[in-house]
C-alpha cells in the first residue's frame, strides 16, 4: 500500500564466508559448526511434539494457534539432525511404488518441479512427499471467518513480486497457471491509503526510549512535525532529519569509485556511525531498519546494498547509481535494479495462491480453483491430494528419512526414497528424484553425498521469522490514529500492518472501519548483535522454538495494546482470532557484503551444494542463493532440465 519498499517473499539460500571454512566445518547442528548451533541433547517443544495448532486437522488452512512449522512436522527432521532416528534400527516396509519421479518438498518449488516434470512426460507418475500437514512450503493460507464469510490471509510467501524482472520460464508458468497480472491493476485498490487518508508511521519503543510514542509519518516521510514529540533529543532529532533529508558528504575527499569500494566493506550502521556520525539514538531508532524486508538489522545488513536502495544519509555522496548494477551488490538488489513494478500482485493468502492454480493442474477432483478469479474461496479437499490411480499423488505428514540409489551404486536405474508415516518406515521406488526440501536437510537424508557437497548444502542455513495474522472485530483505531503500517523499535514484533486491499469478483475485502479485518504481525527472530547475520541464527531459532503459542499470543496483545490504545483498541474485545506462522527456516540470508567475502566471484556454496548426484536433482530457492518465489520456480526448471 503505497510502500516505496518493497516487501519479499519467504525464501532460502544463506552465505558467511567459503572455501577453507566451509571445507572445514563441523556436520552438525542445524548447519555447519556454531552458526546453526550445535545440539548435544534433545530439545522438547513447551506445547508438546504432537501440538500442531488448534482447529480441524482435516483442513489445515482453517487453524489457527501455533503453525507453520509446526511440531510434529520437525520431529523427525529433528531426530534425523539428532542422530537419534535410526537409533536401535528401523525396519523398512516396500509398499511397491513406483514412479517416475519423486519429489521431497510440496512447496513452491517442489510442485513446479512436478509442473515441469508433467510438461516434458504427460503420462509421468509423480509423487510428491512433505513432512508438514499442509502444501505450498513458506506459501501458507490463513483462514478465518467473520459474519459467516470467509476472511483470507497468508502466513508466508505474499506476492508476485517484481515479476517483469522474473525470468521467462518463471513468467512461462505464470502463463501457464492462467494468472492474468494485469488484473490486479483493478483488484488491489492502490487509492486505499488516500482513500482512508492513511499513512505509514514508527513506534518509539519504551525499552530503548523513555516512553513509547508512535510517530504518524506524512504518508511515508518523517519530518520535523512528526517527530516534534517523538522521546529523542532535540539533537537527535536533527540529525536525523538530516540524514534523511540533506545529508552531506560523509566521504569528502574518496572518488565516486573509491566511495562505492569503502561501502562494500562496511554494514549500514557503521557508515551511519563511523562516517556519518549518527548519535546513539538515532542507531537505535535505524536497528529495525532493515528488518522486515532482510530479515536482520542495519549492524548486519551491508552500506552498498543501503545505498543502492536509497536508504536514508547516501544522497550527499554525489555517487551515481547508474544503469547497470555495482557488481558487489547483492543478487535481488542487481536483478532488480531497474524494475519499478509497484506491489500489487498479491492473491489474499498470498503465492499460496500459485500453489493451489498448481495442484489444480496437477491433480484431479480436488477442488482446486479452475482459474485465478475462483482462487480466493476455492477449497481443496485433502482427502483427495494421495489418491491410488492417480497421475500425481502428494503425500503429506510424510517426511522423508533417507534416499539412496538402488544397492548403494550411483549408476542404478532406481532411486529408493523412504519416508516416515506415523513412526514406521515406507519405501518407495523413483527413476529421477528432486530435492525441493530444506537444503540444510538433505545431508541428512543422503548420507553417501561427497563431504564437499554435504558442507556446502549445510551453508545454507536460512533465518528465523515469525508470521502472524490478527483477525480483528474493526479496523476502527488504525482510522482514527491514520495509520496502515508501523514499525517498532525494538520487541518481539518489527511490523504491524492491516492487510493488503485486495479483491476479487467473488471475495472483496474490508470496505469500512466498522468491518472485520487482518492485521499482519512479523517478528524477525534472528539475534541482534551480529556483524555476520549467520551469528545470530541459532540463539534466535532456539529461542523460537522454545516459545508456546500463549508467549506469542502475550506479545501479540501487549504491542498491538501500546500501538492502538489511543485509537479506542480494547484487546479483549477488538481481537478474534491468531494465527502464529512459526518457521524456523524462513527467510533466506542472500549472499551480500560485507560478509560474504566470496560474493561475487565465488565458489558460491549454493552452486557446489545443488549439482547433481545420480539419479537425484536439487531445487528450492536454497539453491539459487535468491529468496524470492521466481528462484524457486528457477531452482524446479533447472532441477528437471538436469536430470540424467
Amino acid at each position: 500500500m503505497d510502500r516505496k519498499i518493497s516487501r519479499r517473499d519467504f525464501m532460502d539460500g544463506m552465505a558467511v564466508a567459503v572455501g577453507g571454512a566451509v571445507a572445514a566445518g563441523a556436520l552438525s547442528g542445524c548447519s555447519a559448526g556454531s552458526w546453526g548451533g550445535i545440539h548435544n541433547e534433545v530439545v522438547n517443544p513447551p506445547d508438546g511434539w504432537n501440538y500442531a495448532g488448534a482447529g480441524n486437522r482435516s483442513y489445515p488452512p482453517a487453524m489457527t494457534g501455533l503453525r507453520g512449522s509446526t511440531n510434529p512436522a520437525m520431529r523427525v527432521p529433528h531426530e534425523l539432525r539428532d542422530g537419534i532416528y535410526w537409533a536401535g534400527g528401523k525396519p523398512v516396509e516396500d509398499t511397491g511404488e513406483r514412479y517416475d519421479l519423486i519429489v521431497v518438498g510440496a512447496g513452491i518449488s517442489g510442485l513446479s518441479a512436478a509442473h515441469f516434470y508433467k510438461q516434458k512426460k504427460p503420462d509421468a507418475k509423480i509423487l510428491i512427499l512433505d513432512n508438514h500437514d499442509e502444501f505450498g512450503g513458506h506459501a501458507r493460507r490463513n483462514e478465518f471467518q467473520a459474519n459467516g464469510k470467509p476472511l483470507v490471509g497468508y502466513g508466508g510467501s505474499q506476492s508476485i513480486e517484481a515479476p517483469t524482472v522474473w525470468s521467462p520460464v518463471a513468467k512461462k508458468l505464470l502463463s501457464d497457471l492462467g494468472v492474468q497480472l494485469q488484473k490486479f491493476n483493478t483488484y488491489y485498490n492502490q487509492n486505499f491509503n488516500k482513500q482512508w487518508k492513511l499513512n505509514d508511521s514508527e513506534f518509539f519503543t519504551r525499552d530503548l526510549f523513555n516512553q513509547d510514542y508512535l510517530a504518524v509519518m506524512e504518508g511515508d516521510t518523517q519530518t520535523a512535525k512528526s517527530l516534534a514529540n517523538a522521546p529523542m533529543s532535540g539533537q537527535a532529532k536533527a540529525a536525523y532529519l538530516t540524514l534523511q533529508n540533506k545529508p552531506a558528504d560523509y566521504m569528502a575527499g574518496m572518488t565516486p569509485d573509491q566511495k562505492k569500494q569503502k561501502l562494500v566493506d562496511l554494514t549500514y550502521k557503521e557508515y551511519l556511525q563511523d562516517y556519518a556520525k549518527m548519535p546513539a539514538e538515532v542507531l537505535n531508532y535505524l536497528q529495525t531498519f532493515t528488518s522486515d524486508e532482510w530479515g536482520f538489522g542495519i549492524d548486519a545488513f551491508g552500506a552498498l546494498d543501503s545505498w543502492a536502495l536509497e536508504y536514508p544519509g547516501f544522497a550527499g555522496l554525489k555517487v551515481d547509481r547508474g544503469t547497470t548494477p555495482n557488481r558487489y551488490c547483492g543478487p535481488t538488489v542487481q536483478i532488480q535494479w531497474n524494475e519499478d513494478d509497484p506491489y500489487i500482485y498479491h492473491f489474499p493468502d498470498g503465492n499460496y495462491g500459485l500453489c493451489k492454480l498448481m495442484i489444480g493442474q496437477l491433480i484431479p477432483n480436488t477442488g482446486a480453483p479452475e482459474n485465478m478469479d475462483a482462487e480466493p474461496l476455492a477449497r481443496i479437499d485433502y482427502s483427495k491430494l494421495d489418491v491410488a490411480g492417480n497421475d500425481v499423488r502428494l503425500r503429506l505428514n510424510a517426511p522423508c528419512v533417507r534416499v539412496q540409489h538402488k544397492d548403494g551404486l550411483l549408476n542404478a536405474d532406481e532411486v529408493e526414497v523412504d519416508f516416515d508415516r506415523g513412526g514406521k518406515v515406507y519405501r518407495a521406488h523413483a527413476g529421477h528424484v528432486v530435492m525441493a526440501c530444506y537444503n540444510t536437510m538433505i545431508p541428512y537424508l543422503m548420507q553417501d553425498l561427497p563431504k564437499d557437497q554435504k558442507q556446502n548444502l549445510f551453508f545454507g542455513t536460512k533465518l528465523p521469522i515469525v508470521y502472524a495474522m490478527v483477525q480483528l472485530r474493526n479496523w476502527e483505531a488504525w482510522e482514527k490514529l491514520k495509520i496502515y503500517h508501523t514499525r517498532f523499535t525494538s520487541g518481539d514484533w518489527v511490523v504491524a500492518e492491516l492487510d493488503y486491499p485486495v479483491s476479487f469478483p467473488d471475495y472483496q475485502f474490508s470496505k469500512d472501519p466498522s468491518q472485520p479485518i487482518l492485521v499482519h504481525m512479523i517478528r524477525m527472530a534472528t539475534a541482534p548483535g551480529y556483524r555476520n547475520p549467520r551469528g545470530g541464527i541459532g540463539p534466535g531459532r532456539r529461542d523460537l522454538f522454545a516459545r508456546p503459542f500463549s508467549e506469542y499470543e502475550r506479545t501479540i496483545r501487549d504491542q498491538l495494546t501500546r500501538l492502538l490504545a489511543a485509537g479506542g483498541f480494547d484487546p479483549a474485545k477488538d481481537i478474534q482470532a491468531i494465527t502464529v506462522n512459526r518457521w524456523g527456516h524462513g527467510y533466506a540470508l542472500e549472499y551480500g557484503r560485507p560478509w560474504a567475502t566470496f560474493w561475487p566471484d565465488g565458489p558460491l556454496p549454493s552452486v557446489l551444494g545443488r549439482r547433481p548426484f545420480g539419479r537425484v536433482t536439487i531445487a528450492n530457492s536454497d539453491s539459487e542463493n535468491r529468496a524470492y518465489a521466481d528462484a524457486a520456480i528457477d531452482a524446479a526448471w533447472r532441477a528437471v532440465n538436469q536430470m540424467a
